[in-house]
């Protein structure tokens, strides 16, 4: 009896799944695909950064071409005998007055996404003479650039980073004090 009341299930769930499976219209999923072309415009940027004011300590040793000179702004030198009528050496110990080489380890910074190669910069003194106290005068002989134009462009991410030495001449510069008015012209070009 066991059996058949088992039969008897299993037979009336199997027409139950059965006509169910049948009497359901078949309907299948629908699915479609289409990429999508993007695109951006970039556009083409070049920029420069730099100091507003590059302030160079001159030292004593620097003045005397020689280190260690000066000790504190006092330096000091003897040699040779007097008898009295001897004449004392009267040449100056300041052998670099008239040329005074400082550096700028960096002294600009340019971001470019130029398409047609690097970024060339050159340094310019525009105004050479600096003014000191009581008319004095210092001036920019030179500037040179410290660093190599890159051929490609360094993109917008990591800048090309160079520096300068600037060459002074002190032959003028009298007193002591601040040194003002000299420029020096920074330019990037993207080719």
């Amino acid at each position: 009896m066991k059996n058949n009341i088992i039969a008897i299930i299993v037979a009336a769930g199997t027409a139950v799944v059965g006509s169910s499976l049948f009497s359901a219209p078949a309907h299948a999923q629908l699915q479609v695909d289409q990429d999508v072309n993007v695109e951006i415009k970039v556009p083409e940027v070049l920029y420069l950064r730099t100091f507003d004011t590059v302030s160079l300590d001159i030292t004593g040793d620097d003045l005397a071409g020689t280190q260690g000179v000066f000790v504190n702004g006092v330096g000091k030198d003897k040699s040779g005998i007097t008898t009295g009528a001897t004449s004392i050496n009267q040449d100056p110990p300041f052998m670099g007055v008239s040329s005074i080489t400082k550096p700028v380890a960096e002294l600009f910074a340019v971001w470019s996404n130029n398409p047609d190669g690097g970024v060339n910069v050159t340094l310019t003194p525009t105004t050479s003479t600096l003014t000191g106290p009581n008319s004095a005068t210092a001036t920019i002989a030179s500037v040179t650039k410290v660093g190599t134009d890159p051929t490609t462009a360094p993109g917008l991410v990591t800048p090309y980073v160079g520096g300068a030495e600037i060459e002074f001449n002190l032959s003028n510069a009298s007193a002591v004090g601040t040194y003002i008015g000299g420029v020096i012209k920074v330019q990037a070009v993207a080719p």
